[in-house]
C-alpha cells in the first residue's frame, strides 16, 4: 500500500493544495516493512496540481492537517483516498493509517477519540474531565 502525508518537520502540514513536501510511504506486508520518500511539491499550487501529482506518484490515500470539498473531489474522482483533520507525528500518523488504528473522523471534525484527545496528536493528553491537556485545542479536529 503507497499513501502520501503532507509533510513538513516531520509532521503533518496543515494543507493539502500549498504543501511543500509529501512524504510518499510504500508499505510491503508489515508496518515494519515500509519505504519513505519525501517528494518536493514546493512549484506546484492548488488542488488540481496536487491531485494528479498523487495520481502519478500511485497512492491510495492522502492525508493533510486540512483538505477543502473541491480538492476531496478531486482526489476520489482519481481513486485516491483522502484524510483530513490530523496534525502530529506524519509517520505515526501513516502507520496508523494503514493498521486502521487512525481515529476516524467526520465532515463535522469529530474523531474517533470521543473528543478527548487522549492520542490524537500524542503530544498533550487529556485530563480528568475529558478537556485537552493543551488548553483545549490539540489540533486534532476533535473540537
Amino acid at each position: 500500500m503507497k499513501v502520501a502525508v503532507a509533510y513538513q518537520d516531520g509532521e503533518i502540514y496543515g494543507h493539502f493544495g500549498h504543501c511543500p513536501t509529501f512524504a510518499v510511504y510504500e508499505y510491503g506486508d508489515y508496518v515494519t516493512d515500509c519505504k519513505k520518500t519525501l517528494v518536493d511539491t514546493s512549484r506546484l499550487s492548488g488542488h488540481l496540481p496536487m491531485a494528479e501529482k498523487m495520481q502519478e506518484l500511485g497512492v491510495m490515500a492522502v492525508m493533510a492537517g486540512n483538505m477543502g470539498g473541491e480538492a476531496k473531489a478531486e482526489l476520489l474522482s482519481r481513486g485516491i483516498v483522502p484524510i483530513a483533520g490530523y496534525s502530529g507525528d506524519a509517520d505515526t500518523a501513516a502507520d496508523l493509517l494503514v493498521t486502521g488504528q487512525l481515529p476516524v473522523t467526520d465532515d463535522e471534525g469529530g474523531c474517533g477519540c470521543g473528543g478527548s484527545c487522549g492520542g490524537c496528536s500524542g503530544s498533550c493528553g487529556s485530563d480528568e474531565e475529558g478537556e485537552c491537556g493543551c488548553g483545549g485545542d490539540c489540533g486534532c479536529g476533535c473540537h
